[in-house]
């Protein structure tokens, strides 16, 4: 049958439409290195490390089950750190104007006199804070998208736990790594009675995004440009009616070979043959008279 495609007709099809399949790749992947690299707004991440475990037992048998239910204790904490009691904490603290503690309130002292009686030798001293503005605006952040860019993993059997944040803003993504690991360390222990929080690392400014991944979808952008050039070629092919073989008329349509009618180029019109007619005998004549 016509629509048979065999290996050597792929073959075939394929050496024939590789120009279109060539073009079709290089637009394709030019568009999606465009889309990738100047549309799409890259995102980036940062992660702080943190470790949670209970207060050393003397006991070594005891301080093995502690260790164990530490580790089976991280889902709890993964589940506490992704709650608004904690992110609700964290994009406050980021989004508006704090006060921060400068000096801690000194109480006053007294100093006994030769009669016994007591006088003020220095007076109290009340806290001292500073205000320090608000680092980001409201529109930047709030807890609903931090919450659905946070990813928390660890290793197997590991008491250390990874809070990663993935932020289109790279500054961003490591101060609210940073103050998640704040807040949840002051929270935890009202949450929880535990009170021995660790930050193994803290995050930093990681300025290399982690998406888009511009090498690859110009990859993807080159093969499907190339499969559509080639799926094109063979639509082409398997829609064109044309007899191309004198084999599909004898075996396929039982037609009886009669021969072959070579290609005789244009054929004159009458006019041009009648006039030819005359111009010849008028030219035999003048050939005639000559020898005369």
């Amino acid at each position: 049958m016509d629509n048979i495609i065999d290996i050597k007709r792929l073959w075939l099809i394929l050496r024939k439409n590789m120009l279109l399949m060539i073009v079709w790749g290089i637009v394709f992947a030019g568009t999606a290195f465009g889309i990738s690299r100047f549309v799409i707004q890259p995102e980036y991440s940062s992660s702080v490390a943190l470790l949670v475990n209970r207060k050393q037992d003397e006991n070594t048998t005891t301080q093995l089950q502690n260790q164990q239910a530490d580790v089976q204790m991280i889902n709890t904490y993964k589940d506490i750190i992704t709650r608004p009691v904690i992110l609700g904490t964290v994009v406050k603290n980021l989004t508006t104007t704090n006060k921060q503690l400068v000096t801690k309130a000194q109480p006053a002292t007294y100093k006994t006199l030769a009669d016994g009686s007591e006088v003020i030798d220095k007076q109290a001293q009340p806290a001292e804070y500073k205000v320090v503005d608000a680092k980001y605006d409201k529109s930047e952040i709030n807890t609903s998208d931090l919450s659905q860019n946070i990813s928390i993993s660890n290793q197997q059997n590991s008491q250390i736990f990874t809070v990663n944040v993935t932020l289109k803003n790279s500054k961003l993504a490591r101060d609210a790594a940073n103050e998640i690991a704040k807040v949840f360390k002051q929270k935890v222990s009202s949450i929880m009675s535990v009170s021995n929080v660790s930050v193994v690392s803290k995050a930093v400014n990681n300025t290399n995004p982690v998406s888009p991944n511009v090498e690859l979808i110009t990859l993807a952008g080159l093969v499907a440009g190339l499969l559509i050039g080639f799926v094109w070629g063979l639509i082409k092919e398997l829609t064109d009616r044309t007899v191309k073989d004198v084999s599909y008329l004898t075996d396929e349509l039982k037609l009886t070979n009669l021969g072959q009618v070579n290609f005789i180029g244009k054929i004159k019109s009458l006019d041009e043959v009648v006039n030819i007619v005359p111009k010849s005998e008028e030219a035999n004549r003048s050939r005639s008279s000559r020898r005369i």
